[in-house]
């Protein structure tokens, strides 16, 4: 993006691992089967299954099987305390406006939480199914994928849902690398049409906020077959993308530091408890630390203050006073 005095303006804020799941969810009729290893979806439910009384809540994905039980796919990128009390509150409307058994599953595309269950009251818990990606193993399902293309093997769907989610699965490889080796095998899988362009749409947005290296970026525009028409079309996508790797790096070198620095300081403050203190308080500090940092950035590239608010938190008073 070139840095010249004109505001680069960001439609809205937009998670990218959010975009790819609804990509997923809208374009792959077998996703929801992957997911939760039930067949037998009749329909996707819609707002007006839910009161009035629930109109508040963003139920990411209902489903109404066959026998009439429900399927509840909330999608998150991090886990935390009140997210998993608002799911069990999604759960409740569900049943209180269908008066059906719902069966609540996680996505879980972050990291690995150290909880399962939220409870609401004495009598009455949230217990949902969780798959975590990081719970399967990059280089089993990347030899596979590729064990099948080189032996001419077909290629099925689930095999395609795996490629779109790799990058989130358990590695020991630059995440980097795992991304044009994917661009690569997208070049080589023989698949369904539509299937194919659903995967390059998801390859799109994953380079977009993982590729930082100016020649992989090149590479992949090619590998992808990515037009200048093709580009310019969804280039708000590609640059809130570009955006949220950038705020995901930020933050994680800064929550490293923070925790480093808050370890040395709750030693000295004393054992176990100071030390728990210090990890916490350094995350913290860590984070803003790490959103400082990209409006920092996002400043220098001539982005509108707005727009940096928006995605980073930070109050546009804030950043006005960003030095």
């Amino acid at each position: 993006m070139n840095n010249d005095s004109s505001e680069v303006h960001i439609p809205f804020k937009n998670d990218t691992e959010d975009k790819i799941f609804s990509i997923c969810d809208v374009e792959i009729e077998e996703f929801t089967e992957y997911i939760t290893h039930i067949k037998g979806i009749q329909e996707v439910l819609h707002k007006r299954y839910l009161s009035h009384d629930y109109s508040d809540l963003n139920i990411d994905h209902a489903y109404l099987l066959e026998n009439g039980e429900i399927i509840h796919i909330e999608h998150h990128t991090h886990i935390t305390p009140n997210l998993m009390r608002r799911n069990f509150q999604y759960e409740t409307a569900l049943h209180a406006a269908t008066k059906k058994l719902i069966h609540p599953f996680i996505f879980n595309t972050g990291p690995v939480p150290d909880f399962s269950i939220e409870y609401a009251s004495p009598t009455s818990f949230y217990n949902p199914t969780w798959v975590n990606t990081q719970q399967f193993e990059q280089s089993v399902k990347l030899n596979n994928i590729r064990y099948k293309i080189e032996n001419n093997h077909k290629v099925n769907v689930f095999d395609v849902i795996d490629i779109i989610w790799m990058p989130k699965y358990r590695s020991n490889q630059q995440t980097e690398n795992i991304i044009m080796e994917l661009i690569r095998i997208y070049k080589n899988i023989i698949i369904d049409e539509k299937l194919h362009e659903t995967l390059r749409k998801c390859l799109v947005l994953w380079s977009g906020k993982l590729l930082t290296k100016e020649n992989n970026i090149k590479k992949a525009i090619r590998g992808l077959k990515m037009s200048k028409k093709e580009i310019n079309e969804i280039e708000s996508d590609i640059v809130i993308a570009r955006i949220d790797g950038m705020i995901c790096r930020a933050e994680q070198a800064g929550m490293e530091k923070g925790i480093k620095e808050g370890i040395e300081k709750g030693i000295k403050e004393g054992m176990n408890e100071g030390i728990e203190k210090g990890i916490k308080e350094g995350m913290e500090k860590g984070m803003n630390e790490g959103k400082l940092e990209t409006a920092r950035n996002m400043m220098k590239k001539g982005f509108a203050v707005k727009d940096i608010a928006e995605i980073t938190g930070i109050s546009e008073k804030n950043i006005l006073n960003i030095k």
